[in-house]
């Protein structure tokens, strides 16, 4: 540090000369200074971040204690004057409770069933916003939804007359057998008994404490309760970090079905590619080489009676020799570019744009390269977007950016053309990107409205060399 700069004992940073010890008094008055101002900031979040979680989590807990109270000052009207033995009214009040329960269950059912999984999107985003937990999940992909000959639309399940209402029964449908359709459930419930009691418990301190402050002769309780109510704030909304770790994620059995078709799709993909490889080979170099020899043969014996004809022949197999020789140069190429290897994702990147049918503008924020694998993943995904944004988008111009955060390589490839580009779930081209992806954990998240312009964000979990 320089003469000019001294740091007292908290930190704090003066730019000057030389400056005395600041002395006992001066750090006190210094650490109670930020003290309070901190503790307030620290209960003013706590305050916001527990009224936030308490009515996230409080709508399905709220709603069942509402019908379970009016169904059992409903219930309890049967027997409210019957006079009978004591074993003949315990068992009447037992029925009574056990249908109360009963209309409680019908109507949390429906609320979990299709309140869980916005529920549990908006825990996602204050996880990660509040946190730092980036929590992926994968949901099961609605079936197609197709118009037969007959006019009426096929959901995978039943014909409907409209398309709209053929999706919309198709989610209903499927919802409940997605695996992480559950988890949604199963943490929205754990989550009413646990976050919700927790970030409530603050807020109902301190609306006590204020109500009975306004009471005669009860000061003292209202004074306390505002106090606990106030010091509790920034404790009460914490436990939702634990909850959220252990069931905000993806359930077991949808990682299990997602490597298993992931293992799927890679085995058929590998054997797509080798049979394209096998079929350029048969096709292209194989059959050079085979008119090579053939041409080759028949100059040999033309060497001897009449060499003039066999100088064309063999210029001839020379040039096919030549062709021969780069389509195998391009076969290897698209199997491990060169640029790739020897330059890294960005440029090789680049060098796509300089090919692309329109111009393409490079963006990248990476501070180094991604292991070989994913590098190759992402390779081959902007290629196939490219190619698409030549083929279909009628676009003018595309951009691709390519950046690294939250330990996830993010490439996103814009257009300006037309927009409408359907998702993976429709059995689209970009089927392909998305299992190419899989295979690393990657997403593909796509907005595409009609009349453009299209953005397509590849995200791959990864780590930089």
């Amino acid at each position: 540090m320089s003469p000019s700069s001294r740091r007292l004992g908290n930190g704090t940073a003066l730019v000057g000369g030389p400056v005395a010890d600041p002395g006992p008094k001066r750090t006190m008055m210094v650490m109670t200074t930020r003290g309070p101002l901190r503790w307030g900031a620290d209960v003013g979040v706590g305050l916001y971040r527990s009224a936030v979680l308490a009515g996230l989590t409080g709508v399905i807990p709220v709603i069942c204690a509402a019908v379970a109270y009016f169904g059992a000052g409903f219930a309890f009207t049967w027997t409210a004057d019957l006079h009978a033995a004591l074993a003949v009214r315990v068992l009447a009040a037992a029925g009574e409770i056990l249908i109360t329960i009963v209309w409680t269950s019908v109507a949390a059912l429906p609320l979990l069933r299709r309140g869980s999984r916005p529920i549990t999107r908006a825990a996602r985003r204050l996880a990660k916003a509040w946190l730092g937990l980036r929590i992926e999940v994968r949901y099961a992909e609605p079936h197609p939804v197709t118009q037969m000959s007959t006019g009426f639309w096929w959901n995978g399940h039943e014909y409907y007359k409209t398309e709209r209402e053929a999706r919309w029964h198709g989610r209903m449908q499927q919802g409940p057998a997605d695996p992480q359709h559950r988890q949604d459930a199963l943490w929205a419930a754990i989550a009413a008994l646990t976050v919700f009691p927790a970030a409530a418990a603050p807020l109902l301190a301190l609306a006590a404490g204020i109500f009975l402050t306004l009471q005669a002769g009860l000061l003292a309780w209202g004074i306390a309760l505002i106090v606990a109510g106030l010091a509790s704030a920034p404790l009460g909304w914490r436990v939702f970090g634990p909850v959220a770790a252990a069931f905000l994620g993806q359930s077991a059995r949808s990682k299990v079905e997602a490597l298993q078709a992931v293992q799927a799709d890679m085995t058929q993909t590998q054997a797509a590619e080798l049979e394209r490889i096998e079929r350029s080979l048969h096709d292209g170099a194989q059959a050079r080489i085979v008119a090579l020899g053939m041409a080759m043969g028949a100059a040999e014996h033309l060497l001897d009676t009449d060499p003039e004809k066999a100088r064309p022949i063999i210029a001839g197999a020379r040039a096919s020799a030549a062709e021969a020789l780069t389509e195998l140069r391009d076969l290897a190429r698209g199997i491990n570019p060169p640029v790739l290897s020897e330059r890294g994702l960005v440029d090789a990147v680049r060098a796509l744009a300089l090919d692309a049918p329109v111009p393409v503008s490079v963006r990248s924020s990476l501070p180094s390269r991604p292991e070989r694998p994913v590098e190759a993943a992402v390779y081959f995904a902007v290629a196939e977007l490219l190619a698409n944004v030549g083929k279909h988008a009628h676009a003018t111009r595309a951009t691709v950016e390519l950046g690294y955060a939250d330990k996830t390589l993010n490439v996103t490839v814009t257009d300006d053309g037309q927009g409408g580009a359907a998702g993976p779930a429709t059995g689209s081209g970009l089927t392909g990107i998305e299992r190419r992806l899989a295979a690393f954990g990657g997403r593909v998240d796509i907005e595409s409205p009609a009349g453009g312009p299209t953005r397509i964000t590849l995200g791959i979990p990864c780590v930089l060399s």
